[in-house]
Parts: structure tokens; C-alpha cells; sequence
């Protein structure tokens, strides 16, 4: 029998970054603040059962269809269902790619959870988050209900934290390029190994962790939050220092690169104050630069 699920995936953003030390893995350990946005992109959703798993996939991508999240949650939920199953999804990308704000690690997650709805709900929430983090370090927390998240491990260890101030708006800077994960984290590898020396250790990592749940019931203009990542890229790429001066003449509470970029984001105290420092930005920066105003 044919069955049909439209869904949602929310972008997210850090609040926090810090990266600890790589795993034998290959993946690192993090200390993060994680944030979903009013910010989606639509997913139409379609399955049937099938003698083989096959997946066709609709959207602005721009690489094979066998190299994208979705494809890959399709294909690992078919596996472990037993039933092979046929995926006809569609995706509007709103959520630039390569831009730190999730969008890949989200659409998965929709994925998972549209097949697992449909298909009769075979597996608890439980069972599928463990799914999902064999697909990646993100992934799990958009599997998650908490809005507001502590996320450490790898990604997968995720602490709610409760978080009331919904009436803030955000403004986010795509500067019309992408950058790579894997590029990012080897700049900061080679930053991290000139000039810092990395504490990891469970003390370490419990302190951190208790400051940052603490410095969540202050207001954004007050939070003492950064991005590892942010300390290398703006050195790299002047644009950061242009897009981050202007959110800041524009009154933003706070302003952070989000993930490993390539999105900038700034947090204000209402719509009206977010739409007026937009457009103040898109008389400032040229028409590749993609302006978004969305909902914190």
C-alpha cells in the first residue's frame, strides 16, 4: 500500500562550540549548545513496499543522490526493517547547504521518523535515535523533542535544557559559499596545535557544562558563549568581520558563526528589530549573500 507523510525539518544553531579531542572513531568530542530555528526545510515523503530498497529524491541538491543524508536514512531504515521498501521523497530546501545550520543532519532525521510513522512504527524513539547515529554526529538531536539542547560525546548525548524566551528573532548570514566540515576541522586541528592546549577530561567537561546550563537562564546580551571554529575562519574570511560588525550596529543581543560555518547569525529582541537590521544588511552585502529572518 501506498503511504504519503509530509514533514518538516528545522535548521538549528549553536550557541556554543568547543571542540575537544579526536576519537579513535575518527570523530571528535564536543561541548555544544544546540538551538532549533523557525527555519525548515518541507519534505514530502513517500513509501511502498518493494522486492529491492530504491530511492528517488527531489530537490535543489547538488550531488548524487546516494551521497545525500536522506538517501542514506532511507536506505539504513530499509535495511533494518527487513522489508525492502521503495522511497519517493521530496525536498524544498530552505536551508542553505554547507552553511552549519543543519539542514543535511535534519532532513535525515525526517526521514527516519516519516519512514518509521509510516511503515506502522516498528521502532521505539529510543531505537531509532540509535539509528540515526550511525548516520552522523547531528542527526540524534534532531530526533530529539527538546528545542534547547546540552550536547556532548560525539553529538549523541543530549541534555534538555529548558528554555522559555521564544519571543526572539534571528537574522542569519549565508555569505554565499560553503565550507566542509572535514576542511574545517582540519584548520582548527592545525590552530588547536600552534597555540591552544586542549582539557579533556570528564571535570573538565562536567564544569563546562554546568557554567553553560547556568549562563542559559541569563538573556542573550549576557551569555559568555563562543565558537571554536569562529576564532579561525574570521581570520579567513573577512566577510565575518563585516557581517558580525553590522548585526552588531544593527543592536543584535548576540552574534555567533554557527557549526563550522558557514552561516552567521544574529539574535534580537523582537521581529520588528530583526527585520530592520535585514534589510539594513542587504543594502550592505551583495546579492550572493542569502539574508534570512526567522523565529529563535
Amino acid at each position: 500500500m501506498l503511504k504519503q507523510m509530509q514533514i518538516q525539518a528545522p535548521a538549528k544553531i549553536n550557541l556554543f562550540l568547543k571542540v575537544l579531542k579526536r576519537r579513535e572513531d575518527g570523530y571528535h568530542n564536543i561541548i555544544s549548545l544546540f538551538r532549533k530555528i523557525g527555519l525548515y526545510d518541507n519534505l514530502s515523503i513517500t513509501i511502498e513496499p518493494a522486492a529491492f530498497f530504491s530511492c528517488t529524491i527531489s530537490g535543489s541538491f547538488i550531488f548524487p543522490d546516494e551521497d545525500n543524508l536522506i538517501w542514506k536514512a532511507a536506505e539504513i531504515f530499509s535495511h533494518h526493517i527487513q522489508h525492502p521498501l521503495s522511497f519517493t521523497i521530496t525536498c524544498k530546501k530552505n536551508i542553505p547547504e554547507g552553511s552549519g545550520l543543519g539542514g543535511g543532519s535534519s532532513d535525515a532525521a525526517a526521514t527516519l521518523i516519516a519512514a518509521n510513522e509510516l511503515a506502522g512504527s516498528p521502532y521505539s524513539k529510543y531505537e531509532l535515535k540509535s539509528l540515526s547515529e550511525e548516520l552522523g554526529s547531528d542527526i540524534p538531536f534532531f530526533m530529539d523533542d527538546s528545542s534547547t539542547a546540552l550536547i556532548t560525546g560525539r553529538g549523541e548525548i543530549i541534555r534538555p535544557i529548558l528554555n522559555t524566551d521564544n519571543n526572539y528573532w534571528l537574522v542569519i548570514v549565508y555569505p554565499g559559499f560553503n565550507i566542509s566540515s572535514g576542511e574545517a576541522y582540519k584548520r582548527l586541528n592545525t590552530y588547536n596545535d600552534s597555540y591552544t592546549k586542549i582539557i579533556d577530561n570528564s571535570k573538565h567537561v562536567t564544569m563546562l557544562s554546568e557554567f553553560l546550563c547556568s549562563q542559559m537562564l541569563q538573556p542573550p546580551d549576557l551569555w559568555e558563549f563562543g565558537n571554536d571554529f569562529e576564532k579561525v575562519l574570521l581570520d579567513e574570511y573577512p566577510v565575518y568581520k563585516a557581517i558580525k560588525e553590522q548585526l552588531v550596529r544593527s543592536d543584535a543581543l548576540f552574534t555567533l558563526l554557527t557549526g563550522s560555518g558557514s552561516a552567521y547569525y544574529g539574535i534580537f529582541e523582537n521581529k520588528t528589530a530583526a527585520k530592520k537590521a535585514a534589510t539594513s544588511l542587504s543594502f550592505q552585502f551583495p546579492a550572493s549573500h542569502q539574508i534570512m529572518l526567522c523565529q529563535y
